[in-house]
Order: C-alpha cells, then sequence, then structure tokens
C-alpha cells in the first residue's frame, strides 16, 4: 500500500515538475522571440538614419526603436546604447569620430546578441560591426 502511494505521489510531482518546465520554456520562447522582434526593429530603424540626409521620419522611428529598447533590454545592452547615442547626438557632432562610432556600434551589436544568448565572440572586443549605406539615395 504504501508503495502505490509513494508511486502515485512520485508521478504527481514528476507531471507537476515537467507542467511547470514546459511552461517555463514557453514563457522565455514568447520573451525571446518579443526580444528579438524590438531588437530587429532598432536594427532597421537604424538602416533608416545611415549617411548624410536623414528623412524627420526616420529619425523619429530610430528614436521610438531606441526609447522602446529600455523596455526589453538587459542592463549591459542599455548601457551599450546609451554610450552609442551619446556620440551620435547632434550634440556632440563635433567631437564624433567614425572610429569611436565603430567602436560603440560594435560594443550594442554585440551586447544585444549576448542579451538573446548568441555572442559572436567570446570576448566583445574581438568582434566588429559597422553600418552600411547603400549609397542610393533616398529620392532615387
Amino acid at each position: 500500500m504504501w508503495t502505490t502511494l509513494i508511486s502515485a505521489f512520485a508521478a504527481i510531482i514528476a507531471s507537476a515538475g515537467a507542467i511547470y518546465l514546459t511552461k517555463y520554456k514557453e514563457r522565455e520562447a514568447i520573451w525571446r522571440s518579443k526580444k528579438l522582434s524590438y531588437y530587429e526593429e532598432f536594427f532597421a530603424a537604424g538602416s533608416g538614419i545611415v549617411g548624410d540626409a536623414s528623412p524627420p521620419e526616420a529619425k523619429i522611428r530610430f528614436a521610438t526603436a531606441v526609447n522602446n529598447l529600455h523596455l526589453i533590454g538587459s542592463a549591459s545592452v542599455i548601457n551599450a546604447l546609451h554610450q552609442y547615442t551619446d556620440e551620435i547626438a547632434v550634440s556632440n557632432s563635433a567631437e564624433a569620430t567614425r572610429e569611436r562610432h565603430d567602436q560603440l556600434w560594435s560594443r550594442l551589436v554585440w551586447e544585444i546578441r549576448n542579451d538573446l544568448n548568441d555572442p559572436p565572440s567570446k570576448n566583445p572586443s574581438e568582434f566588429s560591426a559597422r553600418l552600411w549605406a547603400s549609397g542610393v539615395g533616398r529620392n532615387s
């Protein structure tokens, strides 16, 4: 009789544990998907402001995407984001350099990938990323 009760109790515990783990993994997958969609929008919006003459709509889209990252980004992503946006701010244009821009962009991309559990390298300083402009005019 005791073995039957113990077996039944163990089956209940195992079943509850499996349900908990399944729900945990489902929530984790939903959160990761949500993060990915915010990050994809950020990169798409960033592509819209590459080059010399960004339309106001592109700047607004980028600002919205940057602000939205505060909803889902890890502390390290937010820190890298702030460093990057400080560098590209209009108020910093006199001191901005392409080298510093690319360093900060690389760090931000690395942190985003790391936040998605897919770092492109073990060490952020070993990774390099750059924004690319197509060279096609916006009014072409």
